[in-house]
Order: structure tokens, then sequence, then C-alpha cells
């Protein structure tokens, strides 16, 4: 719910507080200068989150913006997540202002589990929006027999950044042809990978045209659509997506 008039967004606070929390920031961490890592802390032990479940943030009276927690641990009442800071819309200029000792508020996690525990080879696609998301994934792979491989298309000053939080994947800067050098990437995989991971789970999430063009080229290499997850964040030139 990107907007909402602001009487309805105080009247849901009211009425649905058990879905709908006060936290506080305990730390925040900028890895570039377009990410951001910030952890909250508030009171909601009876929340059972599944990983790509999504919060929303109040970012003002009428905004509202839906991000992907890294990290949730409801019995100590922490989580945190990886915010791309792109100097474009409220919800950016929002979080980049965020200071420890602020309060937000926010909506509870909502949503399906995506991370498919079956798959043993698993594969990653997107941008900065992703890095939440991807680092969650990870995690939870490390603690299994599972095995992960993945392609990021990040601005210049990011590029170092999934490696810094121990997110082992591929990093190529971004194309005006949205997904052109990720491409590039995995068409050269060694033949003996691929025939490990065609078979696998791909999510694909980030930018709606480099998702496009991204899963074509899987299906080209003959990857199944039941294989393919796909989760748009933005669009070029589209607010709240």
């Amino acid at each position: 719910m990107p907007s909402i008039p602001k009487i309805i967004g105080d009247f849901m606070e009211l009425t649905f507080s058990s879905k709908i929390c006060k936290v506080n920031v305990v730390s925040t961490v900028m890895p570039s200068p377009n990410v951001k890592i910030i952890t909250f802390k508030g009171d909601f032990p009876q929340v059972k989150f599944k990983i790509g479940q999504a919060i929303f943030i109040r970012i003002d009276d009428t905004n509202y913006r839906n991000y992907t927690p890294s990290k949730w641990d409801s019995e100590s009442g922490i989580f945190e997540v990886i915010f791309h800071l792109h100097s474009n819309g409220p919800g950016s200029h929002f979080i980049e202002n965020i200071k420890v000792g602020d309060q937000v508020t926010v909506g509870l996690p909502r949503g399906f589990n995506i991370y498919k525990q079956e798959a043993k080879y698993q594969f990653f696609f997107g941008d900065e929006s992703c890095i939440s998301v991807f680092k969650s994934i990870k995690d939870e792979i490390n603690h299994s027999e599972n095995n992960y491989l993945g392609i990021l298309e990040l601005d210049n000053t990011s590029l170092e950044v999934p490696k810094s939080l121990g997110l082992m994947v591929d990093t190529v800067p971004k194309s005006v042809n949205r997904a052109e050098f990720a491409i590039e990437t995995l068409n050269k995989l060694d033949d003996k990978i691929w025939q490990l991971w065609q078979n696998g789970f791909f999510y694909l999430m980030g930018n709606a045209k480099s998702i496009q063009n991204f899963r074509k080229a899987l299906r080209d290499k003959g990857v199944s659509s039941k294989n393919i997850y796909t989760q748009p964040y933005w669009a070029d030139g589209k607010v709240g997506l």
C-alpha cells in the first residue's frame, strides 16, 4: 500500500494494534552510499516469521513502503532490514534520515514463505533492493546441505556490498539494457556447474524489466517456468511498485 489518507492510517494503527507496532532504531550501518542496514527492536513475541515475508513502514502521514527483513528474531524482538537508497521518493528519503533512537511504525510480517528448502541448488538474481531477502535465504541455506549461486546487478559503489555481508555471488555493473551483463555472466557459467544448477530453483527479484530479460535467458537455456520465482520490487518510471 504505497499511500492512504492519514485518517485511515491512524484508524488502522488503533484498530489493528496486534498487527502494527512501534519499534525503535538500535543501530544503522552504511556499507555503501546507497545501501543502509538498520536494526530495529520492538515487542512481537507471537510472530512466526517466514523467509520472504514483508513488513510495511509508515514513512509519513499518508505514505507506506514494503520491505523484506534480512533477519528476524521474535523472541528477542529484533529484526534487521537492508535498504536500497535510490534518492527517488519519500521512502528512500525517510530511510536515509533514520537515526539511532528514532521510533518507527511497522506492520508485522505478512506473505508466504518463498524459500524452497527441498531444492538442493538455488540461484539469486536481482539488485540492491533484493540483498535483504537474499541474505535471509543464504543464512537458511548455510544451515542446510543446499547450495547457492547468484548474480546481482549493482551500482558501482555497491559492487562489494554482498561480499561484505557474506553473500558469495557474482556482481556486475548495471546496464542501460537491463540484465545485460548479468545474462553475459550466466552464459559464461562452466558447463559442469550449469548441469547442477539448471534444474535448481531460481529467485528473480528487483527491477521488473531486469526480471523479464533474465527470465527469458533462463527459459532459453531450458529452465522450467515452475523452477523460477519472480517478484518485482520496482519499475522504471513508477512509484511504489
